[in-house]
């Protein structure tokens, strides 16, 4: 039976505009934007089984689709269909990048456990390191977070100047960094401590001042101006 012969408060858009998106199942939500079924098969009954090859995860589905891995296992959708998906996911993660950046910058930074609260969650569980630096007014107001370096399992050391470049841009008064230790302690190397002060002696030239360093490792902090290091 198709769509069309389904009775109205069934079909995924007439459910939509008098229940609202909520109301749909994921099935119904892919189905929209599949939009035309094949013989035999409606919309709907392609989009349970797309989810269906995806184990039922949208995060499968998404990584198949935003990152071209696996697209053979969606041998029932054409380019056009997959386009379409694959726009509405990315609306959908700009979405929510945006959102996050947005909450950030409300926040205002004064101590370590809130530096610690911005960065926890996508540090915290990284098998490599990375450094970090946070921009911000001189209340504290988030003004730009970037990420400074990559590294393998050793210090994500960088050139202070690819730190202190952006807080001259952005005009920050206040700057504070963070890396991570992948799997071990948030103790200090000689290495992050020797950075950490030639960060800090140049920023003073600038005037800007170095909140903290903090070290993050599986859900917890080291702060250098908590252990008396800044």
């Amino acid at each position: 039976m198709k769509i069309q012969d389904w009775n109205p408060e069934e079909r995924p858009r007439e459910k939509m505009m008098s229940q609202g998106a909520d109301a749909l199942t994921n099935a119904e939500l892919l189905a929209i934007l599949i939009n035309t079924g094949q013989k035999g098969k409606t919309a709907v009954d392609i989009a349970q089984e797309v989810l269906h090859d995806c184990h039922n995860s949208l995060v499968e589905l998404g990584h198949i689709l935003l990152r071209g891995e696996g697209r053979e296992r969606l041998s029932g959708l054409g380019d056009a269909k997959i386009c379409a998906i694959n726009a509405a996911l990315e609306l959908g993660r700009r979405r929510q990048h945006q959102e996050e950046i947005e909450r950030e910058q409300a926040i205002v930074v004064k101590s370590s456990a809130q530096l610690f609260a911005v960065f926890n969650q996508p540090l915290s569980d990284l098998d490599h390191e990375e450094l970090w630096a946070l921009y911000m007014s001189k209340n504290g107001k988030i003004i730009q977070k970037l990420q400074i370096s990559e590294g393998g399992v050793d210090f994500a050391g960088a050139d202070v100047r690819k730190i202190i470049r952006p807080a001259i841009e952005y005009m920050a008064s206040v700057i504070a960094i963070c890396h991570n230790h992948p799997h071990s302690s948030t103790k200090p190397s000689k290495p992050d401590q020797e950075f950490t002060y030639r960060l800090k002696q140049a920023l003073s030239y600038f005037d800007i001042r170095l909140l903290d360093h903090i070290v993050i490792s599986e859900g917890k902090y080291y702060s250098f101006v908590e252990n008396g290091l800044l």
